[in-house]
């Protein structure tokens, strides 16, 4: 008995020391359910998001569906920049006809512009020209817009298909709503601009990008690098230097990112060869194929990319970018929220939602403690970190673009398709966000909230149609205008080389019809020489106000020349690079045969209304006042009744052509 009291009095303690470490036992599995529940919220938010939209529309309805938006654009919106115009439409119309204005940038003595990349359109519209047979340069105007906005369409497919593959379903269609809706892709997609140009290639480019890093080398470079490589180098060269920010992020990823595979210690070494190899080989081709055509035209050696870096960036010539205008550190925000409303919004957003989810991510992952769950948090902490670098080329471009004091609504547009992918991004990541929120409160997540994405960014398409029928109904007088000049009697095909509609039927270069059209104040609305009709040419007045600066030239007949590369390497005395008054470029009224002048009614400003010496020739078109117009009822599109109703105050002026009582002998 003794001994049996003995034992059990030595026992006790061991059975309540089970308890206890039963107890703690309990505790801990407990906490561990916790903390596995937990870090499974951000990734059941982001599986049951997805599930619900599974389905991306394929290359081709893609395509098909973004064409719809792009030629409505290339069909109805007015060129939103003069300096489309006369730096590019101009030049493309004297390589065809002989015949345009020419700015400073095409005097051989700067040779900032490239003939090259006009060459691309030229090529396009005579190989058009050859199965259609364009009888009007307005034919000519609308193909090559149509082509652009195809082209831009597809290129827009293809990033959204990238971006469903390698990055989210459900961003990928974030995206393609974003930029389906957003004005400023509108008017950009077929702009003959090298911004534009260079959007898309940055978009083939970062589609290529969006594939995940991988240690195989060959794999690496036939999937991602070189495409990647190429398209960047293409859009730096051939289109616009300053579109190489893009590719930065793509670079830095390349060297940090070491990706999944076999594991090679020397991954570093080989991908810095790689791009040093592929980009200064694109590079070199690309911009050889380019200054040996720029030299042919200028007749000198000349590297048009480097001659614009070197005048905008470096002060050669003693110019600058600033000479032409400066702009506030907000404008491109302010910019964007007009082009992209709540797409930009989203936008900003997008870094700053990045840096939070990264932080919940790791607060969680460590609290994580089982094999599955921490696998599972590495797998979204790999994917979140690559993320950043897709994100990276928007923040970069806005913020160097943003220190710079000359900037143009046009520079962000390399972008564009970026900025829908940000918000895309921040309306991705905002439902784990939300999950993780409720979490750390205690409370339960519901998931799908997809459809308030949607939501969101189908109002900020809505908002952004607004502002579409706002640039054509507001703006697009000018291209009404100048229909109304009466049309030459010259008919047959243009000489734009052979057709299959008629060998023989082309009209020559140049026909003795000689009529001036003359303007004012109004000349940055000038649509391009493709309106007006054969035998017709633009001229500037002083007389009608609102003429400063150094103002186009004009090119040397090229049956003056002889040919249209004697006209182009010509070196002339009358261009300089300091934006300075040139009076040659301009002439007296009296010289005029037709004259094209905008008259506002609350502007005190000279006009030919009340001139005896002119009448009016067809109708005048309305076109908006944006100094006496409320900034709403200018922003987007407003019926006049709904605009006087809500107190917004809308001005218009009268585009008018006016023809000479006693014209010129």
């Amino acid at each position: 008995m003794a001994r049996q009291r003995h034992n059990a009095k030595h026992q006790k303690p061991s059975v309540k020391h089970e308890r206890v470490e039963r107890r703690e036992h309990k505790l801990e599995l407990k906490a561990r359910k916790h903390a596995e529940s937990e870090a499974s919220h951000v990734q059941r938010a982001e599986e049951l998001d997805t599930q619900h939209s599974e389905y991306v529309p394929s290359l081709s309805v893609l395509f098909r569906f973004l064409a719809l938006v792009r030629v409505s654009g290339a069909l109805l919106s007015p060129i939103q920049d003069c300096d489309e115009v006369y730096n590019y439409w101009e030049p493309l119309h004297f390589l065809q006809f002989g015949a345009g204005k020419q700015t400073w940038e095409y005097s051989p003595q700067y040779s900032l512009r490239s003939y090259a990349y006009l060459h691309i359109y030229d090529v396009l519209i005579r190989s058009m020209h050859l199965v259609i047979g364009f009888r009007t340069k307005t034919q000519v105007f609308y193909a090559l817009r149509v082509c652009l906005a195809l082209m831009s369409a597809l290129c827009e497919a293809v990033f959204v298909r990238s971006v469903a593959q390698h990055v989210d379903r459900r961003m990928a269609n974030y995206v393609w709503l974003g930029v389906f809706g957003m004005a400023g892709m509108f008017h950009a997609a077929h702009a003959v601009l090298p911004t534009s140009f260079a959007m898309c290639l940055c978009m083939l480019g970062s589609a290529a990008a969006m594939a995940p890093p991988v240690s195989d080398v060959k794999r690496h470079m036939r999937n991602r690098a070189v495409p990647a490589i190429g398209a960047f180098a293409l859009a730096v060269c051939a289109g616009w230097p300053y579109a190489g920010l893009v590719a930065v992020p793509f670079v830095l990823e390349e060297m940090l990112v070491k990706g999944s595979g076999a594991s090679t210690r020397n991954w570093r070494a080989q991908r810095l060869a790689m791009l040093v190899v592929v980009g200064v080989g694109a590079t070199v081709i690309a911009l050889g194929a380019m200054a040996v055509v720029d030299s042919w035209y200028y007749g000198r050696p000349v590297v048009a990319a480097w001659n614009q870096v070197a005048y905008n960036v470096l002060g050669q010539h003693n110019g600058s970018s600033t000479l032409y205008g400066t702009e506030p550190w907000y404008f491109y925000l302010k910019n964007g929220l007009l082009n992209a409303n709540l797409v930009m919004i989203l936008a900003l957003c997008a870094l700053p939602m990045w840096i939070l989810y990264y932080v919940a991510l790791k607060q969680t992952s460590r609290t994580t403690a089982s094999v599955a769950g921490e696998r599972a948090m590495r797998q979204l902490l790999d994917g979140h970190f690559l993320l950043l670098f897709r994100l990276l080329p928007f923040y970069l471009v806005l913020v160097v673009f943003s220190l710079q004091a000359h900037k143009e609504e046009r520079f962000l547009s390399i972008v564009y398709p970026h900025l829908s992918f940000c918000a895309s991004a921040a309306l991705s990541m905002a439902s784990p966000l939300r999950a993780w929120v409720c979490a750390q409160l205690g409370r339960r997540s519901r998931g799908g909230q997809s459809r308030a994405g949607f939501l969101v960014l189908a109002g900020a398409a809505c908002v952004g149609m607004l502002r579409m029928t706002a640039l054509v109904k507001y703006y697009g007088a000018p291209v009404r205008a100048f229909m109304e000049l009466p049309t030459s009697n010259i008919t047959g095909l243009l000489p734009l080389g052979p057709s299959i509609k008629g060998l023989r039927t082309e009209q020559p270069l140049h026909n003795d019809l000689d009529r001036v059209v003359c303007m004012g104040g109004a000349w940055y609305w000038f649509p391009s020489s493709y309106w007006l009709p054969r035998g017709y040419h633009l001229q500037f007045v002083r007389e009608l106000g609102g003429v400063d600066g150094h103002l186009p030239g004009d090119f040397v007949p090229a049956k003056a020349s002889g040919s249209v590369q004697k006209s182009t390497s010509v070196e002339r005395p009358d261009f300089n690079a300091r934006n300075e008054w040139e009076p040659s470029h301009a002439i007296e009224l009296s010289q005029c045969d037709y004259a094209v002048d905008i008259e506002y009614p609350m502007r005190e400003e000279p006009g030919l209304a009340r001139s005896s010496e002119w009448q009016q020739v067809g109708m005048c078109h309305s076109v908006l006042d944006p100094v006496n117009t409320s900034v709403l009822a200018r922003m987007v599109y407003v019926p006049h009744m709904l605009a006087w109703m809500a107190g917004q105050r809308q001005e218009w002026g009268q585009m008018c052509v006016y023809e000479r009582r006693n014209p010129i002998a």
